[in-house]
């Protein structure tokens, strides 16, 4: 009896803890407290400028976690080449177009695009770290939360190459720490054929100076169809050499953990990406140097050359009085 007074006490008290957490939490809404001071105010400013540089890579390289986030109507369309020693050249094209829904102030949105372009990563286009397939999909995407800290969606669509359909939540959460910030993404996805699949990311990053910024990633995957989990390990530090210009270096370093644990490549990479005369038109050129686990770590060079289109969408943000002088 007493224990069961106690577990409905606790049920009571709970949501008042919660609230009182947020609102001592310097990432909640809540934010920022009565007692707020010069210490606080110093505080903020530093995470306030990690964030803003955090924004601006991501929509400047059109990252995943920009696209993914993107209720904007928009077009892309790109043409790469990827050269590999001892190996033919790869051609890719990609074609993608989301169209926001009117009066729906941004919240839904449908989408034609090839599946990676649904959640593009640089490992998987430019690395060749794991070969993903190339199908085709078309779906729509509803926006339930969508801001700094938080962004929830749900994504349900179809493979045009299958029909194999798909439906799943994405979340997103920021945290603040002193000068470092900490995003964590989740995303749930069930195919008709294949069944659940996960994918968590966790990006602890910081601004080192006005033009430099790190980002550590560990990324994982698991699939229902699949043994074992997959997880990349991914430091990288961008420099922002012009307002129109940047440039990645990237170590990506992946592990598998079926048949048995072990770690499967690692690519060094740098990514160059300029946006030309016009605001519309980039070209990225992203020399690299692989080593992987079914080739004996013999090191092996390669080079991706591409250039994209990129119509409507968000207008890649301006970093303020932190953008290096031109």
């Amino acid at each position: 009896m007493n224990t069961g007074r106690y577990l409905l006490i606790v049920a009571v008290s709970l949501p008042r803890w919660v609230a009182a957490a947020e609102l001592d939490f310097p990432g909640s809404d809540a934010y920022p407290p009565s007692d707020y001071n010069t210490a606080d105010r110093v505080q903020r400013s530093i995470s306030e400028n990690v964030n803003s540089a955090a924004q601006w890579i991501d929509s400047f390289f059109d990252d995943e976690r920009f696209i993914a986030e993107d209720a904007t109507t928009k077009l892309r369309l790109g043409q790469s080449v990827f050269l590999e020693h001892d190996e033919s050249p790869e051609h890719k094209t990609k074609l993608s177009l989301s169209i926001d829904i009117p009066k729906t102030k941004k919240r839904l949105r449908v989408f034609v695009a090839s599946e990676d372009d649904t959640d593009k990563t640089p490992d998987t286009l430019f690395n060749r770290v794991e070969s993903s397939d190339e199908t085709s999909a078309a779906g729509i995407q509803y926006f339930a939360k969508a801001s700094k800290k938080r962004n929830l969606s749900l994504t349900a669509g179809i493979k045009l190459d299958s029909t194999e359909l798909f439906i799943g939540p994405r979340f997103r959460r920021t945290f603040k720490f002193d000068t470092w910030n900490l995003r964590f993404t989740q995303r749930l996805r069930w195919l008709t054929s294949k069944g659940w699949e996960a994918t968590t990311r966790f990006d602890y990053e910081r601004l080192l100076s006005e033009k430099l910024f790190f980002r550590h990633t560990v990324d994982g995957r698991w699939r229902e169809e699949d043994e074992g989990y997959r997880y990349e390990i991914r430091p990288s530090l961008i420099q922002q050499l012009h307002s129109k210009k940047a440039i990645e270096y990237q170590w990506n370093n992946l592990f598998k953990t079926s048949p048995n644990h072990r770690f499967d490549s690692s690519v060094l990479l740098v990514r160059y990406r300029r946006n030309l005369k016009r605001k519309w038109l980039f070209y990225e050129i992203n020399p690299q140097i692989a080593l992987r686990n079914d080739e004996d770590f013999e090191p092996k060079a390669g080079i991706t050359f591409q250039i994209e289109v990129i119509f409507g969408g968000k207008d890649f943000l301006k970093r303020g009085k932190h953008k290096p002088r031109e």
